[in-house]
């Protein structure tokens, strides 16, 4: 999705309402596909979808690795699920190995499996995915990244993320704005998360359409540098030298905005979401990216030819969940 468009649908501009027709018709489209679809059954293991309802990043990786270590931590096996958007396996299911690459797998998928430690079984037909992990016996709940609209599947609890900085934009349903469902979705989850730096506006705006329901803030922030070559930790660089930063995720922005933050002077240019980089797109100097970006230009990094190891690094994203939402999410969940 172009940077124009993104901006566009959050900013309100007057001619996408020209484009409600077309919007309608997509809802129809998405209604008459749900009639469509089997009744839903009761899930193979205790399943929570992680999901949004807009289109661009709202921070739902960083979510998903928060939540894994939670859980963890209380002595619970999980395991992810996820499309892998942009990958190779197609259906599926196949559980993601240290044999794999981000254009087989797709970056997020690949990311998540590095970062967490745990099972992430990749394919469109996820329903799949979760009869393939309960055959495993291990597992005592699995984890949806992204899925809020994937009709075959329905968790057992469900959480949408959404910027906070964005909200939900026009409010408009694609292509007339950026919401993959209408707003009222937010009433139907079990809990709405925002992340980014939040706007008294948008959360009024958010909470009209929560009936009600817990509106929870969550605070991400850039945690470790790495070198992108072989994931060694490295002190941050002196604010005082400028950056230059490049991001293909779903809000590209905010990753600069993030350094900014940090005190940096950056130059940072932007690419579509899961955007498969070339290596000439990449200069040769130092740069930092993030950590979407790095599994997906590892190899270039590395040293090769007789030459050096590319001098790029590349930021890791860390946020807490507050205990008591991990509390209220086993007791939804039986667990």
């Amino acid at each position: 999705m172009t940077e124009k468009i993104l901006n566009a649908w959050y900013r309100g501009a007057w001619w996408l309402y020209l484009l409600q027709p077309l919007a309608c018709l997509y809802l129809w489209l998405r209604s008459w596909h749900i009639y469509r679809q089997p009744k839903l059954g009761k899930n193979l293991l205790p399943l929570v979808v992680i999901g949004n309802i807009t289109v661009g990043g709202t921070g739902k990786t960083p979510l998903v690795v928060a939540l894994v270590a939670a859980l963890k931590s209380k002595g619970l096996r999980c395991a992810i699920i996820s499309r892998g958007y942009g990958s190779k396996v197609g259906a599926g299911p196949h559980c993601v190995t240290a044999e794999d690459n981000a254009h087989t797998v797709g970056d997020e998928p690949l990311l998540l499996s590095q970062l967490t430690g745990v099972p992430v079984v990749v394919g469109w037909r996820r329903k799949s995915s979760i009869a393939w992990l309960a055959e495993q016996k291990q597992f005592d709940l699995v984890i949806s990244d992204d899925g809020l609209q994937h009709n075959a599947i329905k968790g057992d609890v469900e959480w949408c993320l959404l910027d906070a900085t964005r909200g939900i934009g026009n409010g408009l349903c694609i292509p007339a704005g950026p919401l993959r469902e209408p707003a009222t979705k937010l009433s139907q989850v079990n809990q709405v998360f925002t992340t980014g730096m939040p706007s008294s506006t948008i959360n009024a705006n958010i909470k009209h359409y929560m009936q009600g329901h817990t509106l929870c803030h969550l605070h991400p922030r850039l945690d470790q540098l790495k070198r992108v070559f072989d994931d060694l930790v490295v002190p941050w660089p002196d604010v005082a030298k400028p950056m230059f930063a490049v991001a293909a995720v779903g809000h590209p922005k905010r990753f600069f905005d993030d350094l900014r933050h940090r005190g940096y002077d950056v130059d940072g240019k932007g690419y579509a979401d899961h955007y498969q980089f070339k290596e000439h797109d990449l200069p040769q100097h130092e740069l930092i990216m993030t950590a979407k970006d790095a599994v997906k230009c590892r190899s270039w990094a590395q040293a090769k030819n007789n030459e050096p190891p590319k001098p790029w690094l590349y930021a890791t994203q860390s946020l807490t969940i507050a205990p008591a939402q991990i509390d209220a999410l086993l007791l939804e969940l039986g667990l």
